[in-house]
C-alpha cells in the first residue's frame, strides 16, 4: 500500500488556503506576498505539494543519530520512508509527528524525537514498547517494537484498540480524518482488535 497522493494534495491545498486566509498572509508586503507566491507555484510545478514538504535525506540521517543515541531505538526503514514524502502535519486534531527541528527553526510540527521521551515519562509502561509516531484527541499512534506493527493506542489506558497492515494505513487514516474524508471504504480492517469501539464511516478505529 502507498500513502494516497489525492489525500496529501488535498491536505496542501488545505494549508495553502488557511494560508492566504491568514492575517501573517494578507499583513506581508506587497513584494512578499508575491515572491511566496511564486515560490509556492514553482514548488507545484516542480511536484512539490506546498506546504506539506517531505523530509530530506540529510534531516532522515540526523533524525536516525538522534533516535538511536537518545531513544535507544532504531527507527523502522517503513516510518523513515513515509518521512520523506510527508514530513509531519497537524490538522483537525491529529498530528503525525516529524523530524526535529534545529533550535534556531521554528517547529511546525511536533518533533518524533522530543515527543517519545516526554510519552514514555508520562506513561512508563510504554517505554522501549511504543515508538509514538502520532496523536489525536483520543488515540495515541505508535509502532510497537516487540511485534513490529502500527497500532492505536487509547489515550485513556494506553492500551491497542487497532492494528494496521502498515504505516501507510495508518497515514492515509490520519489524512482523510485531518481533511474530513468518511468514506464507506475502510483502508485497513483486518487488524482490528476484538476489543475496539464500534466504527464509524470512515474510520478504522476511532470514533473521531
Amino acid at each position: 500500500m502507498n500513502l494516497n497522493e489525492q489525500l496529501l494534495r488535498e491536505l496542501s491545498d488545505l494549508f495553502l488556503g488557511d494560508l492566504r486566509s491568514s492575517e501573517y498572509y494578507r499583513a506581508l508586503p506587497a513584494d512578499d506576498r508575491a515572491n511566496l507566491e511564486k515560490q509556492l507555484a514553482r514548488d507545484a510545478a516542480n511536484g512539490v505539494r506546498p506546504l506539506v514538504p517531505g523530509a530530506s535525506p540529510d534531516q532522515i540521517a540526523k533524525l536516525c543519530a538522534r533516535s538511536e543515541a537518545e531513544l535507544g531505538v532504531t527507527l523502522p526503514a517503513s516510518l523513515l520512508r513515509v518521512l520523506t514524502v510527508v514530513d509531519g502535519f497537524v490538522e483537525n486534531g491529529l498530528s503525525l509527528y516529524g523530524v526535529d527541528r534545529e533550535s534556531t527553526e521554528d517547529e511546525t510540527v511536533p518533533g518524533l524525537i522530543a515527543q517519545n521521551p516526554a510519552l514514555w515519562s508520562t506513561f512508563p509502561e510504554t517505554a522501549q514498547k511504543y515508538l509514538f509516531v502520532g496523536d489525536s484527541e483520543l488515540w495515541f499512534f505508535a509502532y510497537e517494537i516487540p511485534t513490529a506493527t502500527y497500532v492505536a493506542l487509547s489515550r485513556s489506558t494506553v492500551r491497542p484498540v487497532h492494528r494496521f497492515s502498515g504505516i501507510e494505513a495508518l497515514v492515509n487514516d490520519m489524512l482523510a480524518q485531518a481533511i474530513g474524508h468518511f468514506d464507506d471504504d475502510s483502508e485497513d480492517t483486518i487488524g482490528a482488535l476484538p476489543s475496539q469501539a464500534p466504527k464509524l464511516r470512515g474510520t478504522d478505529f476511532s470514533l473521531n
